[in-house]
């Protein structure tokens, strides 16, 4: 394992305090509509996705051959080491940029849950992985490719 990043604590309390009100609010105008059970299996719904969404883990583990990036529960990335061009710390990404699987344009993906992030660049993409320590994370990934960078 290279790398493991989760969803800070402040992100998680905001993103929870909004999807709580959303619910209350929802169920609440439910009451008065009659559709009470439907609505409370929606907001149940609604719940159990952003409760999965809290624990959004980011991790970058390398094999002898490939690279592999994961945004668990969800998604899961092999990319063979001979096609990483390079590897650099990246600007902090936070909630203006989402979180999990995202695309950032111009071929760019990226696996984020805020916070501290490296830029990996292949033949084909761009990556921004979050990562707590971008410059370690970018040196190992650049050592376990063989050193290669072309800046």
């Amino acid at each position: 394992m290279i790398s493991e990043a989760k969803i800070g604590r402040a992100s998680q309390k905001v993103i929870a305090s909004v999807v709580g009100v959303a619910c209350f609010f929802i169920i609440a105008t439910a009451v008065s509509s009659g559709v009470l059970l439907i609505t409370i299996a929606l907001a149940v719904a609604i719940l159990l996705i952003t409760a999965l969404v809290l624990r959004l883990t980011v991790t970058i583990e390398a094999t002898d051959q490939n690279l592999v990036l994961r945004c668990r529960p969800f998604y899961s990335r092999v990319v063979p080491l001979e096609d990483i061009v390079d590897a650099s710390p990246s600007p902090s990404s936070s909630l203006t940029e989402g979180f999990g699987i995202r695309y950032l344009g111009r071929k760019t993906w990226g696996l984020l849950v805020g916070g501290p992030a490296i830029t990996i660049e292949t033949t084909n993409r761009t990556w921004m992985i979050s990562t707590p320590h971008p410059e370690s994370t970018a040196a190992a990934i650049l050592s376990h490719a063989g050193g290669r960078r072309t800046t």
